[in-house]
């Protein structure tokens, strides 16, 4: 070769300038190259002095088409701001008289049923994208963002190839391994266990906490015990987790519990044969390769693990948080409307999204955690509707009594009032008055009594419908305790106005009612396969309305009110004695109280010693909460009291500060030793 080709001919770099600088391998596959977008680098950078071609003709394709793309999302995202816009007053709003069933939508969208059928099946409709099903049952959501494969030339993965490997660190902590479908199976009890157990659950559990379609599940278990293969793994983790929820409910007495369990006593047996099928459900998932691959059966699973955990008190948050991410792979933060699914698969995607935002929001207002408004979503609320429904495609009237969605949408109404709340005590700048919040809490009272009104024939309502009539009421007067706690604060230290001795009479009532509700479940036999409720949540409602009720008793309007509510209070304690044997809230919270008890009426014998108190009967049941109350002295109740009132404990069972309670024991020895 001449010296005259050589200098002609100069060798131009065929990687880009950006790797060329790093010295690094270019992937030289386009403008940015592959190697520049893990980078994280774009076409501004990925420069090739020796290829114009691809900085120039090759972008222009690509540049044009992903113009058009962006165009079509910016027209689709200003349609969508618009309506939600047009919506914004709707969506706001708790109040069920807005509308004439509990059910809706989670954004409230100006119509349900005007879309047309083409528009609500369009893949490209706002922004949302597709579903993308498997012959094997699985499913996974494709944003918009990922049919852009004709511009970026990715594919994608098939979900049935795409199982981890076995050392994959991503089944952590669903580890998987090499137990088999056999294993798993021989973890179940026999089939009489089995059906006794399953029909428990959709009894006793399913009423409140409506996220499966009943008459689907019991074909599929029909199905299964003719044919053990003939079911996926992920439902048989759906059947583990009902099974382990199940046994909760069992009586102290149920031959089941000897049957199935080995321990000496009933606690220890409930939390070893819950904590077994658990356990199996989620090395079902794990065996099922959940972290990659979703079905309904698996999110339904998750969903029911993190309820059951939540009731047997244990740590969910980052299980929930999972939980939350598979849903919205499955697309289930989507309206299933937009995808042309059935009825019943529309309706198992929106109750289990349903459930998983309740469970969400509680966990969320527990943590303390910000409010990332989870709940308003596209998704429209479940039909307020019984399941044999979305088979015969009836009940298009709304229904007087009672449905198996009603408890889970009014649950869900009040889920997001306690947001509320924790929002307008816990921040500085609330979007709410406690007035408003109060407002919202009666508004959700009228819905129960109306839903739950019994028939003009004096037919009263099925067992599950009275106790889950009994748990919401429950739950609204927790809301009360909770939402009047400042003003009743206010009142504790000295402050007595018309709306401190308002919010003194509501909480006296709210407490008394609690109470009430606790020992009906307790002492009723029809409500004997509740007590897996009382003995949680429900004790810790109960527990809170005796303090509250204590700290009023330290300074009480007179003898009789007194006399009255100390006799409830230790009525209650008896309640909290028997189900000890079965709940470590209880177990810890008997001392509480009798310790309390014992302190408040050592403190009303000091009182009467001092000033003799009014020892006449009320004439009115119902005091006027304008009437004027006693000023209470500055040194009304003692400090460490006081602090345990502080709304924060009162969240959840554990946000319950056990430890503060030591003043009592303290007390105590004290007045034992003569030194009080």
């Amino acid at each position: 070769m001449t010296s005259s080709s050589r200098s002609t001919g100069k060798r131009l770099p065929i990687s880009c300038q950006a790797c060329r600088t790093r010295k690094i391998r270019c992937s030289r596959d386009g403008r940015p190259c592959q190697t520049c977008v893990r980078r994280g680098l774009g076409a501004e950078d990925c420069v090739y002095l020796g290829q114009p071609r691809l900085s120039s003709e090759n972008t222009v394709t690509a540049d044009a088409t992903l113009q058009k793309e962006l165009l079509a999302r910016i027209r689709n995202l200003e349609d969508t701001l618009h309506k939600q816009a047009a919506s914004s007053y709707m969506s706001d709003s708790l109040s069920p008289q807005m509308s004439p069933s509990v059910a809706g939508s989670f954004s409230e969208p100006d119509s349900s049923i005007g879309i047309s059928q083409p528009d609500v099946r369009s893949p490209f409709l706002g922004n949302f994208g597709t579903l993308q099903t498997f012959s094997s049952g699985y499913v996974r959501y494709l944003p918009l963002a990922s049919q852009w494969g004709s511009v970026t030339g990715s594919a994608v993965h098939d979900v049935d190839a795409d199982i981890p490997e076995e050392g994959d660190d991503l089944q952590i902590p669903f580890a998987r391994n090499n137990i088999s479908r056999e294993e798993l199976l021989a973890v179940l009890p026999p089939g009489r266990y089995c059906d006794a157990l399953k029909d428990v659950y959709f009894r006793v559990f399913s009423p409140m906490f409506h996220i499966l379609h009943d008459l689907t599940f019991e074909a599929e278990y029909q199905r299964f015990c003719h044919d053990p293969s003939s079911v996926s793994t992920a439902w048989i983790a759906l059947l583990f987790i009902i099974l382990g929820i199940a046994v909760t409910a069992l009586d102290d007495d149920d031959p089941l519990l000897s049957d199935l369990g080995r321990e000496k006593t009933v606690s220890r047996n409930i939390k070893v044969l819950s904590s077994r099928y658990r356990s199996a459900a989620l090395r079902c998932l794990a065996a099922d390769g959940v972290f990659s691959r979703h079905s309904i059966n698996s999110l339904q699973c998750l969903v029911l693990v993190n309820y059951a955990r939540i009731h047997r008190g244990l740590p969910t948050w980052t299980l929930l948080g999972f939980t939350h991410h598979v849903a919205i792979s499955m697309g289930c933060h989507v309206d299933p409307e937009r995808f042309g699914l059935g009825p019943i698969e529309r309706e198992e995607r929106r109750r289990a999204w349903t459930g998983l935002m309740i469970l969400y929001i509680n966990q969320n207002n527990t943590f303390g955690g910000p409010d990332q408004r989870l709940h308003s979503q596209d998704v429209k609320f479940p039909l307020e509707i019984n399941d044999v429904d979305l088979l015969t495609g009836g009940a298009s009237e709304p229904t007087m009594h009672p449905t198996q969605t009603t408890y889970l949408l009014l649950e869900y109404q009040l889920s997001k009032i306690s947001s509320m709340i924790c929002e307008t005590l816990f921040t500085f700048a609330p979007r709410l008055s406690i007035s408003q919040i109060e407002t919202e809490i009666l508004a959700i009272h009228e819905t129960c009594d109306k839903r739950y009104q019994l028939d003009a024939s004096g037919e009263t309502l099925p067992t599950h419908h009275l106790a889950n009539l009994n748990t919401l009421y429950g739950h609204l007067h927790q809301l009360f305790l909770l939402a009047l706690r400042p003003n009743l604060c206010r009142y504790l230290q000295g402050e007595a106005t018309p709306e401190t001795c308002s919010a003194r009479a509501k909480c006296a009532a709210s407490a008394k009612a609690t109470l009430a509700i606790y020992q009906s479940l307790h002492d009723l036999p029809q409500y004997s396969t509740y007590k897996w409720y009382n003995s949680g949540l429900g004790s810790f409602h109960a527990f809170h309305a005796v303090v509250v009720l204590c700290a009023i008793l330290m300074h009480p309007d007179n003898q009789f009110e007194f006399t009255e509510t100390h006799d409830l209070l230790w009525r209650s304690l008896d309640a909290f004695a028997a189900l000890s044997n079965r709940s470590n809230f209880c177990s810890k919270a008997v001392p509480v109280i009798r310790q309390l008890l014992d302190f408040v009426s050592a403190r009303n014998q000091q009182q009467q010693t001092l000033i003799p108190m009014d020892n006449t009967v009320p004439t009115s049941a119902a005091p006027s909460f304008i009437q004027p109350y006693p000023t209470p002295p500055l040194d009304y109740i003692p400090e460490p009291l006081f602090a345990q009132l502080r709304p924060q404990n009162w969240v959840s069972p554990s946000s319950v500060q056990w430890d503060g309670w030591n003043f009592l024991a303290q007390d105590q020895r004290l007045r034992q030793s003569g030194l009080g």
